[in-house]
């Protein structure tokens, strides 16, 4: 950061250009990574299954990444498309990789880059959409913003925030329940605080699918 060695501690805005919440921190980007490889497999993982809320399997066997030492040419990006190319890995990672790729200028520290070696990253990146309707975007910043945008995500919130702090699941509650609150969530204009208070008041009640006890 630019600041003088006696600066205070004190909040800064780190790279605001190149850097979209909690989708680029650091710590967010080195947790999804090897020590010394970024790793768009897990990456796209997290952005599928944590935030988009797909329902992806794991690999029916471990594998090992193809090591940079062996393919000195190839870029991270070009290294897991010829690995996941298979038929077998294709269906999956056919979902992943794009969305993974879109955060290949940050390293294994979450550092930004816009080359690796020597050539400039391929940051494109693409989504089919439930609705069959495919997105597509360009770096961070778009995915970012096509996240915050989706239907798919808020949906994913809801569902995900509603299991948290009931530890049930929200179909429990009736079938049109996930319907009801991501729609309830919507029109509250996105507010996490409206939201927690619409899922404690549905806690309150007791599951549409249980009897009580005789």
């Amino acid at each position: 950061m630019d600041l003088p060695p006696d600066a205070p501690f004190q909040k800064v805005k780190f790279e605001a250009a190149r850097r979209s919440g909690v989708l680029t921190h650091p710590y967010t980007l080195s947790t999804l990574a090897y020590s010394a490889e970024s790793s768009p497999i897990h990456r796209g993982v997290f952005v599928g299954r944590g935030l988009l809320g797909i329902a992806i399997k794991p690999p029916m066997e471990a594998f090992t990444p193809l090591a940079a030492e062996q393919h000195p040419n190839l870029t991270t990006r070009e290294r897991v498309s010829l690995q996941t190319k298979p038929m077998a890995c294709s269906g999956c990672h056919s979902i992943m990789n794009p969305l993974g790729f879109a955060l290949e200028n940050y390293d294994a520290v979450g550092r930004y880059r816009e080359k690796e070696r020597a050539k400039v990253i391929d940051v494109s990146g693409s989504y089919e959409q439930r609705t069959g309707a495919v997105a597509k975007f360009t770096g961070a910043k778009q995915l970012a913003e096509f996240l915050a945008n989706s239907d798919e995500t808020h949906y994913a919130f809801a569902q995900q925030a509603f299991h948290h702090y009931l530890k049930q699941p929200m179909r429990a509650y009736g079938l049109r329940k996930p319907d009801e609150l991501r729609k309830t969530f919507a029109e509250n204009g996105y507010s996490v605080r409206k939201l927690l208070v619409e899922v404690a008041v549905t806690g309150a009640l007791p599951p549409k699918d249980t009897k009580p006890p005789k």
